[in-house]
């Protein structure tokens, strides 16, 4: 049985899932940046590419964001996680909480895509009131109290079985190409 077959998915606000969701304290116009120092740090905005990051800065006159974290552009309804202190462009939600990790990002960066859809431009854009309303779904066990709380062991098993499965068709694809190579070279 995979580990996906095992949960029991509920929908609940994403206030709920998270620590701690806020509007980046370390966001800078671009062209505001400064260019001295060694660009050691991510700078994300609000593209769709490359996990959010549009390049590189040195350390700014603002302390960096921490790292270990997702990121969301509302009016573009990107999505990110960031593994280490980052910099950010102008709305930018920064979405925190202990048990976050690639493998449970992975999973929650999923399901957050997937509600963002619903948000358009214009008048029913997102905004950080209407991603504080929103659900999303996750695995979720119960507690001693016999409350529905997030089941953060059940996300990161299936981050890790999702990450598994990836490395292994990888494998296969990179197998195969290699062979298709030493075949082709062979001729």
């Amino acid at each position: 049985m995979s580990t996906f077959e095992s949960l029991h998915f509920q929908p609940m606000l994403i206030t709920d899932v998270f620590e701690s969701i806020a509007a980046s304290k370390a966001w800078y116009d671009k062209s505001a940046l400064s260019t001295t120092g060694v660009p050691s740090y991510p700078f994300v905005s609000r593209t769709k590419a490359d996990n959010g990051v549009d390049g590189f800065c040195s350390r700014q006159e603002k302390d960096p964001e921490a790292g270990n974290a997702i990121t969301i552009g509302l009016d573009t309804q990107t999505v990110g996680f960031q593994p280490v202190a980052f910099y950010t462009s102008q709305n930018i939600q920064i979405l925190r909480h202990s048990n976050l990790t690639p493998t449970t990002a992975a999973v929650l960066m999923t399901v957050i895509q997937t509600q963002l859809r619903k948000f358009s431009w214009g008048g029913n854009g997102a905004t950080l009131g209407r991603l504080k309303a929103t659900k999303i779904m996750v695995p979720t066990t119960v507690d001693g109290a016999g409350e529905s709380v997030v089941d953060w062991g059940g996300i990161s098993g299936f981050g890790r079985e999702l990450f598994a499965e990836v490395h292994m068709h990888t494998r296969i694809a990179l197998d195969r190409l290699l062979q298709i190579m030493s075949a082709s070279d062979l001729i």
